[in-house]
């Protein structure tokens, strides 16, 4: 069973920027493409650019998954669509209210909006239904951001923020290397972090017993038809440099390595690049050579 996605962009750029055309939707389109949703444009420079904005939602799809605005934003506004005062916002939750699913998505792709009590605190508490909102706390790139943080209402702690550990530097890759920007408020936790693991596993390591190994992952840019396309374990190929062997690696609860000779290996998680242990094995591995998971997103 797919997603119901559909996402919100300004039509126009702003100050005299290439924000919407370079940013805002390239990102509304590869977001509504890889989910086999929609996604529209509202006259952002126009008499009423709120209006045309809640219009836009109006006039969209219903019964959604997950929803998504693409463009600028603040502490407590959404730039872009005129969303300024508390009454605007107000106007925004009623209209998205009645065309999100209980327990559905709100993604804010907007620089500031998701910075503890603000923009996206406060409209979680305005929709209700068990809505979970992501959103950037910081200035940075419209969709590629590691700022985010989440706000829901099923678990504590309700506000969060997303990757602010030893992941970050993967979680940063992630977001400008693959199309995790579209797919982590979707995915289940675990498998967001099987996949960061993935990333720090990536190049040359120096193994014990004087070994060398060279892992890669081919990881590529997807459309998704439900949970199942988004939860999965990753999985690549590992070459051992000194000794000949070739395998595969997945990572699961522990990273698993199957040699071509019939030989196994277990590496235990969360992945450690200056200090792994293997089950069986004496010292640690250590990664020596990092390379990137994919192509710029950017």
């Amino acid at each position: 069973m797919g997603f119901n996605v559909f996402a919100v962009t300004p039509a126009s750029n702003s100050d005299g920027r290439g924000d919407a055309t370079g940013a805002f939707i390239p990102g509304a389109t590869r977001f509504a493409r890889a989910y086999g949703g929609s996604f529209r444009t509202f006259n952002n420079l126009g008499d009423n650019p709120k209006r045309n904005f809640l219009r836009a939602i109006q006039e969209g799809p219903g019964s959604l998954d997950v929803f998504a605005y693409f463009g600028h934003g603040w502490r407590t506004q959404l730039g872009s669509a005129h969303i300024y005062t508390d009454r605007d916002m107000d106007e925004f939750a009623d209209a998205l209210r009645d065309k999100l699913k209980a327990d559905s998505i709100v993604v804010l792709y907007a620089c500031w909006a998701g910075v503890a009590g603000g923009f996206s605190t406060m409209l979680q508490q305005k929709i209700g239904r068990g809505v979970w909102v992501y959103a950037h706390t910081s200035a940075g790139h419209s969709f590629a951001n590691p700022d985010v943080s989440e706000v829901q209402q099923s678990r504590d702690p309700r506000y969060r923020l997303l990757y602010r550990n030893e992941l970050r530097v993967a979680w940063n890759e992630a977001l400008h290397y693959t199309d995790m920007w579209l797919r982590f408020p979707v995915m289940s936790d675990e498998y967001v972090e099987r996949e960061l693991n993935a990333i720090r596993l990536l190049g040359r390591w120096r193994v014990p017993e004087s070994k060398t190994y060279m892992f890669q992952w081919s990881r590529t840019t997807g459309t998704y038809d439900g949970l199942a396309s988004l939860n999965r374990n990753p999985d690549g190929t590992v070459r051992d440099v000194t000794g000949g062997r070739r395998g595969t690696w997945t990572i699961r609860d522990d990273l698993e390595l199957t040699w071509n000779t019939g030989e196994s290996e277990t590496w235990s998680m969360p992945l450690n690049p200056t200090s792994q242990s293997i089950e069986g094995l004496s010292g640690s591995a250590r990664r020596m050579v990092h390379t990137l998971p994919g192509r710029p997103q950017t």
